[in-house]
């Protein structure tokens, strides 16, 4: 793996790309979140926020790099991330949004809690399927 993106197929190339870059995106609203340019004043945050908003930024860099490298590392990420979000969406969904009321979710704001765990889901899917296709075209003579 240390021949980085140009030892994959095109296929996963592209996947990691495309990935690399919702991950980017998200690295950039987690700066903005701490930048308080996102509709709230990031130091008077929930802690817990803060926390995430670091944690997150780490790890989606450490994807996008990772990705666009075209190494394990990345890939390794990648899986935390999109599973621990899902998990912080559903099964901690609670934990999250038991804020002080300055900071009470709309209810927009929850409901885009269900489409970060769709989009999370899709990309761990087409993620594994890029992954199955690359395996499979390594072992085709």
């Amino acid at each position: 793996m240390t021949a980085g993106l140009k030892s994959y197929g095109m296929f996963a190339r592209v996947i990691f790309c495309v990935i690399a870059a919702f991950y980017a995106y998200g690295a950039l609203v987690h700066v903005l979140n701490m930048l308080s340019l996102t509709g709230f004043s990031w130091m008077q945050a929930p802690v817990k926020w803060q926390a995430l908003d670091i944690v997150y930024l780490i790890i989606d860099v450490t994807v996008v790099a990772g990705l666009l490298m075209g190494r394990f590392f990345g890939l390794v990420a990648f899986y935390v991330a999109a599973a621990s979000q899902i998990i912080l969406y559903t099964v901690l969904r609670d934990w999250i949004l038991n804020v002080p009321e300055a900071f009470a979710p709309s209810p927009d704001d929850v409901g885009y809690l269900d489409t970060l765990v769709a989009f999370h889901v899709v990309t761990l899917i087409v993620m594994t399927a890029a992954l199955w296709l690359e395996r499979r075209r390594a072992l085709t003579p």
